[in-house]
């Protein structure tokens, strides 16, 4: 299947992604906690399905087009992580339902009341989690009693279940000052408002939360039920020098197009590469250089440039970004392209 590939490609190493898979079941191994990856991550039903099993649960998804493409793709148990406050949405969120158990996150009482009629109208029940802002001052609401008082009017909504609260905290990288104190702020603040909830007469059934970056505390934390981690199965450069049993699985192939003296020119830019969070890193040339452009990566380096027509892989340092530029990954095991699956969810954020 070798001759097929075509570059600049987007390529996992199988056997790297199972091993991140399976090193994430033995880090939750007697939690009593649940994973459910992101679904953004790659956008990838094949992928997503290969993460399924024992704690590492249904799929997180940041809009409704991921959660119709997962469920399309049979995974029966997905979480919206993020507010819905159009009726179109609405509606496709009660379809959703009639096929699988479908929770929502919001934070006003408005949206969650036109959720109640579209729910109604399809004869089906969905969840909804509160949204509480722990961090990041972004959705979620601001205190233990608006948590209660959204909580009421789910409760009290016809077609809606109250599933549990979520929080999220973000990237919070080893260089964030006061880390420690920051998340366990966090945590403490999403503690309170399921307390609340619970003194209110309401069950909480998921607290749900955190990242990657943040696995390993959350993990800790008495409060969290669920982690919405989601790069653990492929990995960012980045997050490399955390305290965490993950590899990086995902690289761009390009071919060297241009060579001179110093450096080299491969055919993968940044509308293959997402490059938010740094240039991507050339296997195999310590202490490169890296400058994109669209269609470029432009390599310096201190010893001879590779032959034209050879080619080079790049880690990039933004994997979603990377998966939404790309209408297939291609497969590899044993350092031989075994498959290639579509990225069925590329671009579907509405």
């Amino acid at each position: 299947m070798t001759e097929s590939l075509s570059t600049p490609a987007l390529v996992v190493d199988l056997d790297v992604f199972e091993a991140n898979v399976e090193a994430m079941s033995e880090m939750l191994h007697g939690t009593g906690k649940t994973v459910r990856p992101h679904f953004k991550t790659h956008r990838t039903p094949e992928l997503a399905r290969r993460e399924l099993g024992g704690p590492i649960v249904g799929a997180t998804c940041a809009t409704v087009g991921e959660a119709e493409a997962a469920v399309a793709a049979g995974i029966d148990d997905v979480l919206i992580a993020n507010e819905v406050v159009d009726p179109p949405k609405m509606a496709r969120i009660a379809q959703l339902a009639r096929t699988a158990k479908v929770i929502v996150a919001a934070d006003d009482a408005g949206p969650v009341a036109e959720l109640s009629r579209a729910a109604r109208a399809a004869g089906v029940t969905v969840g909804v989690v509160v949204d509480v802002d722990v961090m990041l001052h972004r959705c979620g609401v601001p205190s233990a009693a608006d948590a209660v008082a959204l909580a009421r009017v789910i409760s009290a909504s016809p077609g809606l279940r109250l599933a549990g609260v979520m929080g999220y905290e973000g990237r919070v990288r080893l260089t964030v000052e006061d880390r420690d104190a920051k998340l366990a702020a966090a945590y403490r603040t999403l503690g309170d408002a399921k307390a609340a909830i619970e003194a209110a007469g309401f069950p909480v059934e998921i607290v749900s939360g955190a990242g990657t970056s943040t696995v390993r505390e959350a993990l800790a934390d008495p409060h969290i039920t669920e982690v919405q981690a989601g790069v653990f199965s492929l990995m960012e450069p980045e997050l490399l020098v955390m305290d965490l049993p993950f590899r990086c699985a995902v690289a761009v192939r390009a071919t060297v197009i241009s060579r001179h003296p110093g450096r080299f020119v491969a055919n993968a830019g940044r509308r293959v590469i997402g490059i938010d969070h740094g240039p991507p890193i050339p296997v195999g040339f310590a202490g490169a250089e890296v400058a994109m452009s669209d269609e470029h990566a432009t390599v310096r380096i201190a010893g001879e440039p590779p032959a034209l027509g050879s080619t080079v892989d790049f880690i990039p340092g933004q994997i979603r970004t990377t998966f939404n530029l790309h209408d297939r990954v291609w497969v590899s095991r044993g350092g031989e392209i075994v498959d290639c699956w579509p990225v069925t969810a590329r671009g579907a954020s509405q």
